[in-house]
């Protein structure tokens, strides 16, 4: 078993966060799930599968693009960089609302382990924003190395995401 995988049945075991990962649901629940039409948009039922996995390649793909573009350090590629943040930083809103909505349908250890991709994913975005008002102030030092430590954080909450659905079958019609 890989050291990733040792990680993440760490957290599925981790009952001590239970009290939070519980309240998060059953907010998610009662907000996102719990009306029937709000339900079926975000769950997908419009799309044949969940909207979550869909939604998430928006964010992170203008985020890995404006980090590949920003390390190469040319200047050309300045407005390219600030236009993928902010649209990874605002379709990271919708893609978090569909991940709500799907922890919401999780139980037991899935909950523990969907908790614990959201605030990686949540201070993923965090890091994202505030690189993206770092290069608006000019210190783009600053803006590329939080864009660098935001992708190796989205890496390890993708992970997780890809966890949840692949191992757990959160979302998965059988």
């Amino acid at each position: 078993m890989s050291r990733a995988e040792q990680a993440v049945r760490r957290i599925e075991r981790a009952e001590g966060i239970d009290v939070l990962a519980d309240r998060v649901r059953a907010g998610a629940q009662d907000a996102l799930v719990a009306p029937p039409g709000l339900d079926r948009l975000l769950g997908g039922d419009w799309l044949g599968h969940r909207v979550h996995p869909v939604a998430a390649q928006v964010p992170l793909g203008a985020w890995l693009m404006a980090t590949l573009l920003d390390v190469t350090g040319s200047e050309k590629h300045a407005a390219a960089v600030d236009a993928l943040l902010l649209t990874g930083c605002l379709s990271a809103l919708p893609t978090a609302i569909t991940g709500a909505h799907d922890l919401a349908t999780t139980s037991g250890s899935e909950t523990r382990v969907a908790l614990v991709h959201a605030i990686a994913m949540d201070a993923t975005l965090a890091l994202f924003v505030t690189a993206l008002v770092k290069r608006r102030r000019g210190d783009r030092r600053t803006a590329r190395r939080l864009a660098l430590a935001g992708t190796a954080l989205a890496g390890a909450g993708a992970y997780l995401g890809g966890h949840l659905v692949f191992r757990m079958g959160v979302g998965v019609e059988r």
